[in-house]
C-alpha cells in the first residue's frame, strides 16, 4: 500500500468544499483530514498520477493540486487523532 498528501486550493464556485470531501471518501482505503485543504490517503493499487487523475477529475482549470507519494512523517495537532494517523503508517 502507498502513503499519499492530497492538497489543494479550490479556486471557483465549483467544486465546493463538501463535494470535495464525498469524491475523497469515494476512495475507499484509510483516508482522512489532516489540515483544511490536505487529506492522507493510503490506497493499494493506486500510484501519485492515478489518484492525481482521480482527484482532478472533479476540478476545475483554475483550481490548484499537489498529491506526494509519502513514505515517512511527523506531525503535530492534525485533524485526524494521532492515533489513527500513526496506526495507518506503522501498517
Amino acid at each position: 500500500m502507498a502513503n499519499f498528501i492530497v492538497s489543494y486550493d479550490l479556486n471557483g464556485p465549483s467544486p465546493s468544499h463538501h463535494e470535495m470531501d464525498e469524491h475523497l471518501q469515494k476512495l475507499g482505503g484509510t483516508r482522512g483530514r489532516l489540515l483544511e485543504t490536505v487529506w492522507y490517503v493510503k490506497t493499494e493499487g493506486m500510484t501519485h498520477v492515478t489518484l492525481r487523475n482521480y482527484v482532478a477529475a472533479i476540478l476545475q482549470p483554475e483550481d490548484q493540486l499537489l498529491v506526494v507519494d509519502c513514505y515517512a512523517a511527523a506531525w503535530q495537532n492534525l485533524l485526524v487523532t494521532d492515533a489513527s494517523f500513526k496506526g495507518a503508517w506503522e501498517s
